[in-house]
């Protein structure tokens, strides 16, 4: 599969920015089913302080992508994902900070 063996940014660019909403969107769907609708998940997990929680530890996988990576030598897809994880940190600052 070529999009893991090429040793691009925009490789780790791009699976760095899907990993963590694909995840935050699994738990939220898997939550719904408790909380009645995915939009009631987000409002619940929001008004109790919770949903930035949930996407910072969203960004758990994406650390061991980075470390797995670095020790195939594909420094240019850690460096992308690490650029990613970068602006989640923000967001999840920016979340946090609401």
């Amino acid at each position: 599969m070529s999009l893991f063996t090429n040793d691009k940014v925009s490789t780790g660019v791009l699976i760095g920015a899907l990993l963590p909403i694909i995840l935050v969107v699994a738990f939220l769907f898997y939550s719904a089913t408790r909380c009645g609708s995915f939009m009631g998940c987000i409002e619940h997990f929001q008004l109790t302080g919770v949903l930035y929680k949930i996407v910072s530890v969203s960004l758990l996988p994406g650390a061991g992508l980075f470390f797995l990576w670095s020790k195939f030598n594909k420094l240019n897809q850690a460096r992308g994902l690490l650029l990613v994880t970068l602006f989640y940190g923000i967001f999840v600052l920016i979340l946090y900070m609401i």
